[in-house]
């Protein structure tokens, strides 16, 4: 059991939590934006002071020049033909202007860099490179460069009478730029040199000037190889030194990288010390609210968790079912305002009295739910859990009496089409006049459940005639020989019915709704409106079929199916008018697998959309080769299911294989069966105009063993009847065949649309189709279905120019 927590407590901690985290929060919020702002301002600073020290030298330099420009006036050197005289004048007055300017040197070079005048012997390199700029550009040039010292160097051009040029150069020293500077900021200043990569520790630095050495130089002793030159430039480097802080700021002071810099060194224990004082009163300030708002918050709390307690000793009632003894007990005076705690007491006293009636209400009602629980809602036969009862029941009676148990599966023969055209309330009215039906066609010892959705289940008990279940089915067709109203239209339906039967009292209910189940599917597959007992070969064929689905998958991954080709022959001329292609499976073991036994289980597959892609493309490719070889009229018929027919992507696709073979759709004609059409007319409708935009013909397969109707026909941009052959077959000895065909020709051409018969095996079929003016035919008597290589010899020897010779 967990420990107990008073809320209170709970409360209280949660809400110090919480301010804890809020004061930590605005704190560093607080000190991180004290730091920001110091370097902010030391940023500042250094920019300011970047500025006054190029100002300093600035003055440094113009200063200087000035002088020279001056000094060439006074001896009047644009008069003299050389310079003999200007050096001698510069040697002259050398000691007044190195004691008045702080020169420390000064030099008078010739236009090939010869010293006419050196005050010190040693000419620098940067004098010399710095004198050829200045040749070169013939303006004044100014310089700084660093050896154990930094020095400012400025060199002027000057011209004599004759043209002829020189350079006057003159060094100092930046004591006197560091002075005014220290005195402009108040900082103490240095010039550094630091032998150090910017992404190293500080180490090996020299104090070349200094302008306080006893503090600077124990200052810069302090100095810590852990923080890189980078990070000493961008922050500024913080000191400790006697308990004094100071902050040294890096300037560089050479343009190239160099390593001397010029160092500042500012006292900022005043601001070190202010900060401090600053996190100390946040930290007090904090300690004391916590304090205040931990006995704020514990006295408010204490009478609110007194409350709850009482309350919550008071809720075992409630299981009890002492209703009206919890609300006395635990009803409490408020104080001048309501708070939470009441309305809370005020919500469980409500719901105390909705307890009460609940009770009272459940125990009226669970009957009735019982009840609902075995029965169907819409219906009101049982249901699956009433069946199971029910057959447990009944077969546990065969022990005491002998006799046999019937279960009947029944199920209605296209229930989805009324769903889909007339809606879900159509089809539950129909569902409903079933279920009455069935109740009239049973004794009242059997029993009739919903099994759910349009299917049910018949349970005939202890019946000693074998006959019986099959006299129920009777009653059953007969009674669904009547129409049923839904709205002002009548609709027939029929049923088909699996039968199962039992004298064992061991028997599995599930296994003979199981058995009765398999039976009804045999029934439906035999065209409905049937009935059938289960036998133990259904369940083979079950079996048989399963695998068959299996090998149909793995021989479409295996490319296992081909396309032969039958010819259609225009009975009038006899010239090969195109071909219907068929679908042929190649079986690793088995050999040839005839379409009639994989075409059925093939269309009721997902795989079925994908090998008709595969078959539009086969036959694409083929329509391109018998163009090539000089068939340009020729047509092939591809089959289409359901499926892949009302697939949005079916014409896109066809439009995209056929430009790129530059194929036009004419060449192809699309057949549909009559169960296909009728199956969705809106659909089927805007699916087939968008195909005939594009030029593709439309067949009716095996018409006249379907929905056969002029009415749809009509509506439908239809091209070509093809009459199933099992008219064909039986039309010389069967009158009745013999006139669907007649009749069947007659009315196409009425439609003017042109009628294809299949299956024609013999000469007499031939001439009596050609008596009525059929226009194609397509059968054995012409050719069987040919692969590739059967296709190039019967183009070869049948039709080598196109027609077929008829007798």
């Amino acid at each position: 059991m967990r420990p107990f927590l008073s809320l209170p407590w709970k409360i209280l901690t949660l809400t110090l939590g919480a301010l804890l985290l809020m004061t930590v929060v605005l704190t560093s919020f607080s000190l991180v934006k004290m730091e920001q702002d110091f370097h902010l301002q030391q940023n500042k600073q250094l920019e300011l002071r970047q500025q006054q020290f190029n100002h300093l030298n600035l003055l440094l330099e113009n200063q200087l020049r000035s002088w020279i420009e001056s000094f060439t006036d006074m001896v009047q050197l644009r008069a003299q033909n050389d310079f003999s005289t200007f050096a001698t004048e510069l040697a002259e007055h050398y000691d007044a202007i190195s004691l008045h300017l702080n020169v420390e040197s000064m030099w008078l070079l010739d236009a090939k860099l010869q010293p006419l005048y050196a005050s010190v012997a040693e000419i620098p390199k940067p004098v010399l490179t710095v004198a050829r700029q200045v040749l070169a550009l013939q303006q004044p040039q100014s310089a700084t460069f660093c050896r154990l010292q930094c020095t400012k160097l400025v060199m002027v051009p000057v011209q004599n009478a004759s043209g002829e040029l020189a350079v006057v150069a003159i060094s100092t020293t930046l004591l006197d730029v560091l002075a005014s500077l220290k005195q402009g900021v108040g900082s103490e200043v240095a010039i550094v040199r630091i032998e150090s990569a910017e992404q190293s520790p500080l180490f090996n630095f020299k104090l070349l000037s200094l302008s306080n050495p006893e503090l600077m130089r124990p200052v810069f002793a302090q100095l810590s190889e852990a923080l890189s030159l980078q990070q000493a430039i961008k922050r500024g480097i913080d000191v400790e030194l006697n308990q004094q802080q100071y902050l040294i700021s890096l300037l560089p002071l050479l343009t190239q990288d160099e390593g001397f810099y010029l160092a500042m060194v500012d006292d900022i224990s005043k601001f070190a010390k202010a900060k401090q004082q600053y996190q100390q009163q946040i930290i007090w300030f904090a300690c004391f609210s916590f304090f205040l708002l931990a006995i704020i918050i514990y006295i408010s709390t204490l009478r609110l968790s007194r409350r709850l307690l009482n309350l919550a000793a008071q809720l075992p009632l409630l299981a009890q079912r002492q209703f009206r003894q919890f609300r006395q007990q635990s009803s409490h005076a408020p104080l001048i305002f309501q708070d939470e705690v009441d309305v809370l007491t005020q919500s469980a006293h409500q719901l105390s009295v909705e307890l009460e009636h609940l009770h009272q209400q459940i125990e009226l009602n669970t009957q009735e739910l019982e009840n609902i629980a075995m029965f169907d809602l819409l219906t009101g036969l049982p249901n699956r859990n009433m069946l199971q009862f029910q057959l447990k029941k009944s077969l546990a009676a065969l022990e005491r009496q002998q006799g046999a148990l019937s279960v009947l599966f029944l199920d209605l023969d296209d229930f989805k089409k009324i769903n889909d055209s007339k809606g879900h309330a159509a089809g539950d009215q129909l569902l409903v006049e079933a279920a009455s039906r069935l109740r009239g066609c049973i004794r009242s010892a059997d029993i009739a459940c919903r099994f759910g959705g349009d299917e049910f289940v018949l349970v005939l008990t202890q019946s000693n005639e074998l006959n019986y279940p099959y006299q129920v089915a009777d009653r059953i067709f007969e009674a669904f020989k009547q129409p049923i109203s839904l709205g002002n239209q009548l609709f027939y339906i029929s049923t088909s019915i699996g039968i199962s039967m039992t004298e064992d009292p061991d028997a599995v209910p599930d296994e003979l709704i199981r058995q009765a189940d398999m039976a009804m599917y045999e029934a439906k597959e035999q065209g409905g409106n049937n009935a059938l007992l289960y036998d133990q070969q259904m369940y083979q064929r079950l079996a048989q079929r399963l695998v068959l689905e299996r090998e149909i998958k793995d021989a479409i991954s295996l490319q296992q199916f081909s396309l032969s080709l039958q010819p259609q022959i225009e009975l009038a001329t006899g010239r090969l008018a195109g071909f219907e292609a068929l679908l042929r499976w190649q079986h690793p073991e088995r050999g040839i697998v005839t379409p009639d036994e994989f075409i059925g289980i093939l269309e009721n597959s997902p795989q079925m959309i994908e090998l008709g892609y595969w078959v539009f493309k086969r036959s694409f490719f083929l329509a391109k080769e018998l163009i090539n070889k000089g068939y340009p009229d020729i047509r092939i018929a591809i089959n289409l299911s359901a499926e892949q027919f009302l697939d949005p992507q079916l014409p896109v696709l066809l439009a995209q294989w056929l430009e790129d073979l530059n194929l036009s759709a004419a060449h192809f004609e699309l057949e549909l069966t009559e169960r296909t059409l009728v199956k969705n007319i809106d659909a089927t409708l805007t699916a087939m105009r968008a195909l005939k935009a594009q030029g593709f013909y439309f067949a009716i397969d095996d018409f006249g063993t379907g929905y056969s109707s002029l009415s749809y026909l009509k509506q439908m941009p239809v091209d070509i009847i093809k009459i199933d052959k099992s008219f064909v077959f039986g039309m010389l000895e069967n009158d009745a065949d013999y006139q669907i065909i007649v009749s069947t020709i007659a009315m196409v051409q009425k439609l003017e649309l042109k009628v294809v018969a299949e299956g024609v095996e013999n000469r007499a079929q031939l001439q009596l189709l050609r008596q009525h003016r059929c226009d194609y035919a397509q059968g054995y008597y012409f050719a069987r279905p040919l692969n590739d290589v059967q296709l190039q010899e019967f183009l070869t020897d049948k039709v080598p120019n196109g027609y077929l010779m008829l007798g």
